[in-house]
């Protein structure tokens, strides 16, 4: 168990993932997720970023569904990783993780569904494109 290791799961990141989005060689992440090689202050400082990015993108997310005062929430997920880097998003296992925030910060239900599946899943995505 290494700090690198821990962020990048904390991050929803498998090593395939994590090479990819920080630009290295899976060899690397190995590497540095067993600490047989110490990593870089900036793929740390990536990491850092990512999850920082994660927790401001499920609090705007928990304020909007707060002043909705709904029993229940849909959330859209996205199917692959292409759909997830439309959004922003590295992975749909960084997109899972910031998701993950987001439902242990609610306290009604969560419905998750593909992105687009539903009317208001569907009405979102025309929201954001808008």
């Amino acid at each position: 168990m290494t700090p690198f290791s821990i962020l990048m799961n904390l991050a929803g990141l498998s090593q395939r993932e994590a090479a990819a989005f920080l630009k290295v060689s899976p060899s690397s992440v190995d590497k540095m997720a067993r600490g047989v090689r110490n990593a870089p202050d900036g793929v740390i400082d990536d990491l850092r970023d990512l999850i920082d990015k994660q927790e401001t993108a499920a609090d705007e997310a928990l304020a909007l569904i707060d002043e909705q005062d709904a029993d229940e929430i849909e959330l859209g997920y996205p199917t692959d990783d292409h759909e997830a880097q439309s959004l922003g998003w590295p992975c749909v296992g960084a997109w899972k993780a910031m998701a993950a925030r987001v439902i242990a910060g609610c306290d009604i239900q969560v419905r998750l569904v593909p992105r687009g599946s539903t009317p208001s899943t569907a009405a979102a995505i025309d929201r954001r494109e808008q």
